[in-house]
């Protein structure tokens, strides 16, 4: 897994939330095909980036729907993927306090917030990809592609 604190000297690359990740894992998601595109792209060569926060809530989704031992093996799966980055803060109080702010001027949920707020951060990221219409609140900031 590569983890990053800043960043890699890249650009235009995409943040994916972890919706488009949950999606792409349960074939029985309404929003499976979408997820998998994403995934294959990522496969293929396509980079993108996913916070340690969003891959922990991957993890504990996939818990709560399947099994700790499928969450574990999903896990080293995307770990092992050349061209997802992990993003981790370098400064977890100023991060969250950014992100407590996003969620009152926004009204995006903390989860979303964090997610928001990570691909804020990475100079990079041009473009978060999710299945969650509610990053449109922030499409004034960063470019967001909700798939449908």
């Amino acid at each position: 897994m590569k983890g990053l604190t800043s960043g890699i000297g890249r650009e235009n690359m995409q943040y994916i939330d972890a919706s488009v990740i949950i999606a792409a894992y349960f074939s029985e998601d309404p929003h499976h095909k979408e997820g998998l595109k994403v995934m294959e792209e990522i496969r293929d060569g396509k980079e993108g980036i996913i916070s340690v926060l969003g891959l922990s809530g991957i993890g504990g989704f996939i818990t709560r729907n399947s099994t700790s031992k499928d969450s574990e093996k999903f896990i080293e799966e995307l770990s092992k993927l050349p061209n997802l980055y992990i993003w981790y803060s370098s400064d977890f109080k100023d991060f969250m306090n950014t992100v407590t702010e996003l969620s009152i001027i926004t009204g995006l949920s903390g989860a979303d917030a964090i997610h928001a707020v990570s691909a804020l951060s990475i100079s990079e990221v041009d473009k978060i990809v999710t299945l969650d219409s509610d990053f449109n609140k922030i499409s004034d900031t960063i470019e967001v592609d909700v798939l449908s």
